[in-house]
């Protein structure tokens, strides 16, 4: 990123307590000679930063296998024991800081010390935890409690719907209704945005409303973020992400009257027999009417043992099955529902 500048980590020699060492620069204790200890890297003050200018960057620093000490990724041989590093792994790293709650926060040798032993102790537990044992039954399957008794419901929901096993159902009676909406075409009251209302509406009045919201550029929210290089450098740099806000989008609501075909009222007839036949009630229509839309229903009842059942079926169906007559039909042995598709003449 063209604002990302690099600075030095900082360390404290464990051995003589010189603070503030230079993380790049100081590989040992300028104090002391001890060599540099990699897991007490931390983020300086902003004014404790000092710039690195005009270094490579090749690289996380490799930790020796021999003494630990921190070693450029390009080397060969430890520079503190004479160790080989074939096969040395990276150090680990402090994690990336941030100054979204107003600035970075206090850091130190202590604090570094901390999070890699937290991290490390946390990968040896991943690395340690035992496998998860095989699933031998549903429960096991679902991976928890919780899991095990959303199965376990589910599979008492399957039970109470397909359980179901033959029973002899006789037919009780019989029951039927037709219904036909009679519509009138009247002045009605309704509301829509201008650019809805319908042609012939009158009575128009208008206000101003909010129609709907849009989403628009408020700027941004930046912060500064600080990520450690492994080699005792960091860099840090501005992010920044876009803001939006909610801007009203406004619109006229008009409240109109219009003339529309609406329901007025229903013309119905029903029975309990299958004679005489089912018919479709009068309706009688009027100037200004017409007849809308239609619906019918028929049902059977039936007994089984001290239970009573019903089914709705088709006009064709319903008009064959006799009062009184016996039929084999699969019926629900917890739920207590019939299976109406499924009817056939007992015997």
């Amino acid at each position: 990123m063209a604002d990302e500048k690099r600075y030095e980590m900082l360390w404290d020699c464990s051995r003589c307590d010189t603070p503030k060492l230079l993380g790049m620069s100081h590989r040992n204790c300028p104090n002391c000679g001890s060599p540099q200890d990699q897991t007490r890297r931390y983020f300086p003050k902003d004014e404790d930063k000092v710039a690195v200018e005009d270094h490579p960057f090749v690289g996380a620093d490799k930790a020796c296998k021999g003494c630990d000490a921190p070693n450029a990724a390009s080397a060969q041989f430890c520079v503190c024991c004479g160790a080989s590093l074939e096969g040395a792994g990276p150090v680990v790293v402090r994690a990336t800081q941030s100054d979204q709650t107003g600035g970075f926060g206090a850091d130190s040798a202590k604090a570094a010390t901390d999070e890699q032993r937290t991290q490390k102790l946390a990968d040896r537990a991943a690395k340690d935890a035992p496998a998860p044992a095989p699933s031998r039954a549903l429960p096991m399957l679902a991976g928890g409690g919780i899991l095990a008794i959303i199965g376990l419901v589910v599979v008492l929901a399957l039970v109470f719907v397909f359980w179901k096993k033959d029973a002899a159902v006789t037919v009780s009676s019989h029951a039927w209704s037709r219904e036909i909406a009679v519509e009138a075409f009247k002045p009605v009251s309704d509301s829509a945005w201008k650019e809805s209302v319908p042609a012939g509406a009158r009575d128009v009045a208008c206000v101003a409303a909010q129609q709907s919201t849009n989403k628009v550029p408020d700027g941004q929210d930046c912060h500064k973020e600080r990520k450690d290089n492994g080699d005792g450098t960091f860099t840090e740099a501005q992010k920044c992400e876009p803001k939006f806000k909610d801007e009203p989008v406004m619109g006229q609501k008009c409240s109109f009257t219009v003339d529309r075909w609406v329901q007025a009222r229903t013309a119905s007839a029903a029975g309990t027999s299958l004679t005489p036949a089912p018919a479709w009630p009068a309706t009688n229509i009027a100037a200004g009417e017409r007849e809308g839309a239609r619906t019918e229903k028929y049902t059977v009842n039936f007994t089984a043992g001290t239970k009573s059942l019903s089914c709705d079926v088709a006009q064709d169906k319903w008009a064959n099955v006799p009062d009184g007559s016996t039929w084999k039909a699969p019926v629900g042995v917890l739920s207590g529902s019939i299976d109406c598709t499924a009817m056939q003449p007992a015997g």
